[in-house]
This record gives structure tokens, C-alpha cells and sequence, in this order.
């Protein structure tokens, strides 16, 4: 009967350890490519997402949804944004309360995200290491540090990479041209 139990035991542990395996392994296919600039909401959650919840706007004033993560110790796993840069999703800390033991948790995070309605959604950090192939971006990544995220440095970087503009979107730069020209021919006339 001992040896009953090892053998399901050995089973049980050699599909789990495949499964794992597999999921890891597609965060490399599911990879955002293409430019790409995140907005205002989605950088001051990626700032949260990178520093695991010690810094930036929603550690100093915390949703609700914010509020339980900032009792517990946790670290990223994964974050997914929209091609569009207005959406994100993430997986937290693989061992706690938001583990997924399903070998798909990678798909089931781009499904939830592109349920929000922005569009298909890649894999744009994988831990603190930002994957998104911009042709800036270099193809081992960026690895973005808690102490530069503290002293205020990821804006800069992401600036450098291509991925943040302040939060000013293609369509809104357009509009603002739009605005100075309309004031400056009503000026005029």
C-alpha cells in the first residue's frame, strides 16, 4: 500500500512540475511587441505592481482594492497590459492568496484583461523585469529595481524605453495641437 501512495505521489508531483514548467515557459510567446505608450492609470499601477506595494500614488492613498495588499509581504509574478496601453492585469506573489494552480493562469489573466474592453492583451513585465519588444526595449529586458522605483526613476526609464509619455496619449497630443491652433486663428480674427 507504501508503494501505492509514492507512485500517485510521484505522478501527481511530475504533472505539476510540467504544468509549472509549461506556464512559465509561454510567458515567452505571449510577449507584447509593437510600440506601445501606457497611460496615467496604468503607469501608477505598474509603479505599485514593481515596488510590490510600497510606493507611489496607491500606497499613499490606498483603493480599496490596494488596502489588503498593503498588510502582506507579496512579489510580482506577471503584468499583461492592452495593445493600447489603457488596461492591465497582474499575478502576485505564486504562493499566496491569489495563487492559480491551474497550468493556465497566463491565459486566464490576458482573458480577464481583455474582458476590460481595451483589446488584446501581452505580457509587458514578467516580475520586475519589463519584456515588451518596442525595437528600444532590449530583447533580455529591462530589470526595473524596488530602490529606483523609491527614488522616483521609473518615469525617466520608461521615457528611455519608449513606454511612457507623462500619461499624454497619441489622440490627446493631437487634440491639444488642435486647441492652440483653434485659440491662435480666434485670436487672430
Amino acid at each position: 500500500m507504501n508503494r501505492f501512495f509514492k507512485s500517485i505521489f510521484i505522478i501527481y508531483f511530475l504533472i505539476g512540475v510540467n504544468s509549472i514548467a509549461f506556464s512559465a515557459g509561454s510567458f515567452k510567446t505571449h510577449r507584447g511587441q509593437g510600440e506601445v505608450k501606457i497611460s496615467q492609470r496604468v503607469f501608477d499601477l505598474l509603479e505599485f505592481y514593481l515596488s510590490s506595494g510600497k510606493y507611489g500614488k496607491h500606497r499613499n492613498n490606498p483603493p480599496e482594492w490596494a488596502k489588503p495588499m498593503l498588510k502582506r509581504h507579496w512579489n510580482p509574478m506577471f503584468l499583461i497590459i492592452s495593445k493600447n496601453g489603457k488596461e492591465m492585469y497582474w499575478y502576485y506573489n505564486s504562493h499566496g492568496d491569489r495563487a492559480d494552480l491551474n497550468p493556465n493562469y497566463l491565459g486566464k489573466a490576458r482573458v480577464a484583461c481583455e474582458k476590460r474592453g481595451q483589446g488584446e492583451c501581452f505580457v509587458f513585465a514578467e516580475r520586475r523585469k519589463i519584456v515588451w519588444q518596442n525595437g528600444i526595449n532590449p530583447k533580455k529586458g529591462t530589470l526595473i529595481k524596488k530602490k529606483q522605483v523609491q527614488q522616483g526613476m521609473l518615469p525617466q526609464i520608461l521615457k528611455e524605453l519608449g513606454f511612457y509619455d507623462g500619461g499624454a496619449t497619441q489622440t490627446e497630443k493631437i487634440e491639444k495641437k488642435k486647441k492652440k491652433i483653434e485659440k491662435k486663428t480666434t485670436e487672430k480674427s
